[in-house]
């Protein structure tokens, strides 16, 4: 996304909610800000550096400011003198886990300690099945993820980058979700 002014900032991340069947509820609670906070840096009407970084980071939308100059990112790659962001999520099943884990980072959101308890009683299991060091190191990770802040937990669970993916591969949050909240991230997934 190349920005000039906050108003398109906002346009733009109005439309990648709206492009990933997000309200703004949702993705406030994502991002750790307040629907308000959201609300007023959509319409442009003025948002801290914060808010609007910890919302680009949940929609994992690159910022270009005209006449800055940088090296493209892991994952991205110069186009035309602009950096794109290297598309991730190509399977069903990819964005499929990526909508069930952006419910399981709802459910921290409404409930930390039992969506804890659980991840870390599944973790056991986890470490017990799966095979080879990066998966041992996958699950290292997720222990340390739920023993730290929410925010960076929350960060983890809905990164689109390939590391997030692979980090769904050995998810500790079975047993989070209900039924109808899964239905729901199944049918969100199928819309994109």
């Amino acid at each position: 996304m190349i920005v000039t002014n906050e108003s398109q900032v906002g346009a733009a991340i109005r439309h990648q909610r709206l492009a990933r069947g997000l309200d703004q509820r949702d993705l406030a609670e994502l991002a750790g800000v307040s629907t308000s906070a959201l609300r007023r840096l959509e319409a442009g009407q003025g948002s801290t550096l914060r808010t609007t970084l910890a919302v680009l980071r949940v929609l994992d939308t690159p910022v270009t400011l005209p006449g800055v100059e940088s090296e493209p990112p892991h994952g991205r790659r110069r186009v035309s003198g602009k950096t794109h962001v290297r598309p991730t999520l190509e399977r069903r099943e990819e964005k499929v886990s990526l909508e069930m884990h952006r419910a399981v980072a709802r459910r921290l959101r409404a409930d930390g300690p039992g969506v804890r308890a659980r991840a870390k009683a599944n973790l056991e299991t986890v470490s017990r099945t799966v095979h080879g060091p990066q998966a041992q190191e996958w699950v290292r990770e997720w222990s340390d993820a739920l023993a730290g802040p929410t925010g960076e937990l929350v960060d983890l669970l809905v990164r689109q980058d390939e590391h997030g993916i692979d980090m769904r591969q050995v998810s500790p949050f079975a047993g989070v979700l209900t039924e109808d909240e899964r239905a729901a991230a199944i049918r969100k997934a199928r819309r994109w």
